[in-house]
């Protein structure tokens, strides 16, 4: 299985709301309200509640300055058609979550065309792929395309349930322990979200995402140490897989969360 980015960004992304001037749109359909404060070519820098909180672009679907202005950098349609990838990408795990695989294929590819590069459809086409080639069954990847689906649609609870019911036929897939881990993360269970993180760490100890996720968890639950310990690993693990975008992305967020 491929992995799927829906939800959380490696920098600190509180999924909370409050009355302010403008509104993030995450690809995971979660609405933040916040003051923008920086808004640089990778991520933009909020203020929520008096801190500042940080959030990279690549999971960004949609800007609106002041209520009213749009920016769609982050995301948007192509030739103002009125639908964009993420539209293709919903549409088709409705169809696959349904167990109609063929529609659902019709609906990655449409999504490919107008934006080739969306690492969502095409992991939901090397899905289907593996179902074609017989390595996944039928039920699998009905329930991997139901929790997406109710993932990108923020019921993280029912989300969970689908992922929980995909490892009974797949244990050791790390990518499904990531999805657990944004869920109970979104919904706010930490203690279960370090539990999917840590497991997905045993079974791949250097993924790099999984220890900026986990440092995110760490820093909202107080364990500043953790936290750190775990961003420096994402880090060091980001620079070693030739991603040094990601790795420089992390060490302005060490440098602005600890200041020693």
């Amino acid at each position: 299985m491929n992995r799927f980015f829906l939800a959380l960004s490696a920098s600190l992304a509180i999924l909370q709301s409050t009355a302010c001037a403008d509104t993030i749109y995450l690809k995971s359909g979660k609405v933040i309200e916040a003051d923008i404060l920086e808004d640089e070519t990778d991520y933009i820098k909020v203020n929520f509640g008096g801190n500042p909180l940080y959030y990279q672009k690549k999971y960004i679907k949609q800007i609106e300055k002041g209520g009213a202005d749009k920016d769609s950098s982050a995301g948007g349609t192509k030739g103002g058609k009125g639908f964009s990838s993420d539209d293709c990408f919903e549409r088709g795990l409705e169809k696959a979550a349904g167990g109609d695989f063929s529609a659902a294929g019709e609906e990655f590819r449409k999504g490919i065309l107008i934006k080739g590069d969306d690492s969502n459809l095409i992991a939901a086409l090397n899905l289907l792929d593996d179902f074609e080639k017989g390595e996944i069954g039928r039920e699998h990847v009905m329930d991997l395309s139901s929790g997406l689906l109710n993932m990108l649609r923020s019921d993280y609870g029912q989300a969970a349930r689908y992922f929980d019911r995909a490892l009974e036929s797949d244990p050791d897939n790390v990518d499904i322990y990531y999805n657990l881990g944004v869920c109970y993360y979104s919904m706010g269970d930490y203690k279960q979200a370090i539990s999917s993180f840590r497991k997905l760490l045993d079974i791949r100890p250097e993924d790099p995402e999984a220890y900026s996720l986990l440092g995110n968890v760490y820093y909202l639950t107080g364990q500043e140490q953790a936290a750190r310990e775990s961003f420096v690993l994402a880090k060091e693990l980001f620079r070693k897989a030739q991603d040094p975008g990601s790795a420089k992305e992390i060490e302005v967020l060490l440098g602005r969360l600890f200041k020693n």
